[in-house]
């Protein structure tokens, strides 16, 4: 043990670097003060925003009667960032309204001149035009917030990495499935260095389901469940929910129906006691299906007419119309075709372009006139359901019926 020098000690206490030294550790570095005040005003601003514009988020009518991009008391990064942090709580309920705070939030990025502020804008609307299927602006959207942010001396990789998992969620709406696992991959190590456990876990899902919508459904499996596996471990409910959920459509290929059961009951409960509506629809919708798949063409048939009846109640058009067209084949399959011409010439569909609308109008009309002439079969209706479901991601593909439906 190395002995204690008094003689040393005493004259280190008499030399003025020493004393030096401890006045600058007693008033702190210059940067550390700068540091520690910058995060003051960020707190502060944040506070005041979210004062500001707590009240006007109860409904969209009464954000945009507050007219908020021509407030000059709005004219605060804080605000920009407390309209991104609710446009992005809100994305699956409210898609629309998503969209419109993060364009008023981008409106006052501009009129502030911070590069940051508009990157973080533009990502956050690339988030709501992802769900709402408009593929091609998100990716727009996302071009831009990613060249601001490596222009801004302000962000890091971890800014760049959530530009990432946006960009290949919606590479994976439009089968670019390669890229996808090269981004999703590239993400996921990012948030795995920085400890964002929840991202990484996102970024591990859309690797999956890129394997899913592949045909290598052991692959993805094996994802889904080392996710989910992670995420009960971290107490992530919504992540543990999506996995399960996710999981079960691969365990549906692979014939495992009593694994794709399991899985989605325990989504449901998780997604009901989250009350993510939009969610717990679509797991009960798979439900449905299901139960077609065993067999119960009687019973899943009214499953089905339930659950697209509450797609249509959350406004979930296109989820709405390819669950009418998976009712109609169950009632077809099941010999009743009652009601099934009806309710196939009330299904509407949005898409982004107007050649994919063309295009989707040419499918449903073959429908139409297949069950007014009483030839439909639950094949053809299985073949424009495919079709439709795959139109985003092949956008000029025409519909050509085969010649058996």
């Amino acid at each position: 043990m190395k002995r204690y020098d008094e003689a040393a000690f005493e004259e280190a206490l008499r030399d003025p670097k020493t004393w030096a030294a401890v006045d600058a550790l007693r008033s702190r570095p210059s940067r550390l003060r700068e540091a520690l005040e910058l995060k003051e005003r960020i707190d502060a601003e944040d506070a005041a925003a979210a004062r500001l514009l707590s009240p006007l988020l109860r409904s969209p009518l009464r954000f945009r009667n507050a007219a908020v991009a021509q407030n000059p008391k709005a004219q605060t990064a804080g605000v920009v960032r407390f309209l991104c942090a609710a446009a992005n709580k809100r994305h699956e309920k409210r898609p629309e309204f998503s969209l419109e705070l993060t364009l008023c939030a981008h409106e006052i990025a501009q009129s502030l001149g911070q590069r940051l502020c508009i990157a973080l804008s533009l990502r956050e609307r690339a988030n709501a035009l992802r769900y709402l299927g408009r593929f091609t602006e998100a990716l727009e959207a996302l071009d831009s917030a990613e060249k601001m942010f490596d222009e801004s001396p302000a962000a890091d990789p971890h800014d760049i990495a959530i530009v990432q998992l946006i960009r290949a969620t919606v590479f994976m709406e439009t089968e670019r499935l390669e890229e996808t696992r090269s981004l999703s991959r590239n993400a996921a190590r990012v948030f795995r260095e920085y400890g964002d456990h929840p991202r990484e876990l996102a970024a591990l899902l859309v690797e999956a389901t890129s394997y899913h919508f592949a045909g290598r459904n052991e692959e993805a499996v094996k994802v889904y469940e080392r996710v989910a596996a992670k995420a009960r471990l971290n107490g992530n409910r919504g992540i543990l929910a999506r996995a399960l959920n996710d999981a079960a459509s691969a365990y549906l290929e692979l014939g495992r129906l009593d694994d794709a059961q399991a899985s989605l009951v325990e989504a449901l409960v998780i997604f009901d006691e989250l009350d993510l509506e939009t969610e717990r629809a679509r797991a009960s919708w798979s439900l449905a299906l299901l139960q077609v798949r065993r067999g119960d063409l009687a019973g899943g048939a009214s499953r089905l007419d339930a659950a697209r009846d509450e797609l249509e109640r959350l406004r979930l058009v296109n989820d709405h119309a390819l669950a009418t067209l998976d009712w109609a084949f169950a009632r077809l399959a099941s010999g009743d075709v009652s009601g099934v011409a009806a309710a196939c010439k009330q299904i509407v569909v949005r898409f982004e372009s107007e050649g994919m609308m063309k295009s989707a109008r040419i499918a449903l009309a073959h429908l139409h006139e297949a069950l007014a002439a009483g030839s439909a079969t639950p094949s053809l209706v299985s073949e424009i359901r495919t079709y439709l479901t795959h139109l985003p991601a092949r956008p000029d593909a025409p519909f050509i019926f085969s010649a058996g439906s």
